[in-house]
């Protein structure tokens, strides 16, 4: 199945083959709701059918702006039977991005859904309702090649706007094709989406599923953000497959049950460094199981390398990112691109199938990023990186200050301009810090001039994805600098202004204090005030899994929406106590898992 995946042109050939082949078979699943394979083929058609009655083709873009669920991969399929590329649009990001990323992309049509429709800006184009009971056949346009684009990946830009990734239907089944040779688990029969499908990670499943007839479930935001609601789902309907980030599987995992949420037969971890800790504890309820560390900037095509974790490997001070999958060429370069010798640190560089075409609309980056090295094209990744004898890397960090937050690529300078673009900030600097040794890194914001932190977090929220919020902002008189000239890292932080050091409103009832120690604890900052606001003061919906396993063993019947629909701890406290208490912000932004 893997080798014939590179013989078709695009994935929509791909899809149809693996459609006609399926036959009756569960194509996707969303809690109760499934569809077959005929299904989804025939919901399909008939959004493609709308597709070219706007005009739409070959070369064209759309955008998706859809609520997790088993409609994104309806609109995806739609776009590529006529031949154009889609890009998703996170539903979580604030409305001027979600027109910012419509004007970027260039996208001739919108797929959507009830809830989301009202959010189209003025002069958006033609959007639609994605039906999954309509049908109509599956014809995938004439003329299309390899070469067409399959889709756009919006990723942080170093210049304030997101950047985006065009890759190719050749780079996509070299991807899929190269995933299924690696790894020893075959004919796997389910995956489940656990991720987001914007980023790289939720692709895994995917294609993994609807190119090969398996079945995809798609597990619902408010799924993802429990972890007895998903091992619920997993128990009734095992996946063989899923695909975590290590800091959400951590997260996920804090109400001590790791074992019910991992799949049957293939664990795929990636989007940041995989702890040993986490690959200890795996293998200690789950010994047997396959599980894959991958590593891949989406210029290289979702993943570019893996490596089969082995239990010794959690005695080792990083898990090795592996070698390059089929298709992937890999060259370790030192600062005057020469070669380095085995076991010397260098930047990685990767070229082959896998690479994207560039950058929509951005040739001097794309050729500044895309280099010749005498032996063909390779994008410069800036990951410093050793290769053992074997040609088994090993990540040891960035270059550049590109950081990895929760799996999301964070540009600190697109940070820094939205919040230079407030009143009263006079200078911004953004960094990656991790507040606990060896945990997630967090993104922290030093600032100069007038506010006050919670106001401008929340102000950054109204026009940056949730990721891109700083878990921590710091006013401080100046921004201390070295002898170079850079910014002086280590006098920051000593200068910093820190929120503790603000006297902030006691608790008032035990509940009050129960919450702000847990708070406190989960976020590493006494001091917290029963109207402090969660999602201000360094929360995120990782942390807040974990507030919520820690909360739920004195509360058994808490849900987590709680945490979000009552933001400060006096009102989660009173919800906690029956108190009938109006969600304060119930549109609080909640960060992609």
């Amino acid at each position: 199945m893997s080798g014939s995946l590179r013989r078709f042109p695009t994935g929509a050939h791909a899809f149809a083959a693996a459609a006609a082949d399926a036959g009756d078979r569960p194509a996707l699943r969303q809690g109760a709701e499934v569809l077959g394979y005929p299904e989804l083929a025939g919901a399909a058609g008939a959004a493609a059918d709308w597709l070219r009655a706007q005009g739409v083709g070959r070369g064209d873009v759309v955008a998706t702006l859809l609520d997790r669920s088993h409609r994104s991969m309806i609109a995806v399929l739609a776009a590529w039977a006529v031949g154009a590329a889609y890009v998703h649009i996170e539903t979580t990001d604030p409305d001027p991005r979600i027109a910012s990323l419509l004007a970027t992309t260039g996208a001739r049509a919108v797929f959507t859904d009830d809830r989301n429709r009202g959010r189209l800006p003025a002069g958006a184009p033609p959007a639609a309702v994605v039906d999954e009971t309509a049908s109509a056949p599956y014809r995938v346009a004439p003329g299309v090649a390899p070469e067409d684009v399959a889709y756009l990946v919006c990723t942080s830009g170093s210049t304030g706007v997101p950047k985006a990734v065009v890759v190719s239907h050749r780079a996509v089944l070299n991807y899929t094709a190269a995933f299924f040779e690696r790894v020893a688990a075959t004919g796997l029969a389910s995956f489940g989406l656990t991720t987001t499908f914007a980023a790289d990670l939720g692709k895994v499943s995917v294609y993994g599923a609807l190119l090969s007839g398996a079945r995809l479930d798609v597990y619902s935001r408010d799924t993802t953000l429990d972890p007895r609601a998903l091992a619920a789902d997993l128990r009734d309907h095992p996946a063989d497959c899923l695909t975590y980030t290590p800091s959400q599987l951590e997260a996920l995992a804090a109400e001590g049950d790791l074992a019910a949420l991992l799949p049957t037969r293939l664990l795929v971890v990636a989007g940041e460094a995989f702890p040993p800790r986490l690959a200890r504890a795996i293998f200690a309820v789950r010994p047997g199981l396959e599980v894959q560390n991958g590593y891949g900037p989406s210029e290289a095509t979702i993943l570019a390398t893996a490596h089969r974790v082995r239990p010794d490997d959690a005695d080792l001070p990083r898990v090795p990112v592996g070698t390059p999958l089929a298709g992937v060429r890999a060259r370790v370069l030192d600062g005057d691109g020469r070669p380095v010798t085995p076991g010397e640190a260098g930047v990685l560089y990767l070229g082959g199938d896998c690479l994207a075409d560039g950058y929509l609309g951005e040739p001097e980056l794309t050729a500044a990023k895309f280099v010749e090295l005498g032996d063909g094209t390779f994008y410069c990744t800036d990951d410093v990186v050793i290769a053992g004898p074997g040609g088994e890397l090993d990540y040891l960090g960035r270059a550049d200050r590109q950081l990895k937050v929760r799996g999301n690529r964070v540009e600190p300078g697109e940070v820094e301009a939205a919040l230079l673009a407030r009143p009263g900030i006079r200078q911004a600097v953004v960094t990656g810090e991790e507040p606990a040794a060896g945990g997630p890194v967090e993104l922290v914001a030093y600032v100069t001039g007038t506010g006050e932190p919670a106001e401008l977090s929340r102000a950054l929220r109204e026009v940056l994805p949730s990721a891109l919020v700083p878990s921590r902002v710091h006013f401080v008189a100046a921004i201390p600098v070295n002898l170079n000239g850079k910014t002086d890292f280590a006098a920051l932080r000593s200068a910093a202004v820190r929120a503790t050091d603000i006297e902030r409103e006691p608790a008032r009832s035990a509940t009050e204090r129960l919450v702000l120690d847990v708070w406190a604890d989960v976020l590493g900052r006494p001091g917290i005030g029963r109207a402090d606001r969660f999602l201000e003061i360094g929360g995120d919906s990782f942390k807040a899994l974990t507030v919520f396993a820690r909360l739920r063993k004195s509360y058994p019947d808490l849900v987590i929406t709680q945490l979000y629909q009552h933001a400060t701890a006096a009102e989660l406290a009173a919800a906690l106590d029956g108190g009938a208490v109006p969600a304060a912000e119930p549109a609080v932004s909640v960060v992609e898992l």
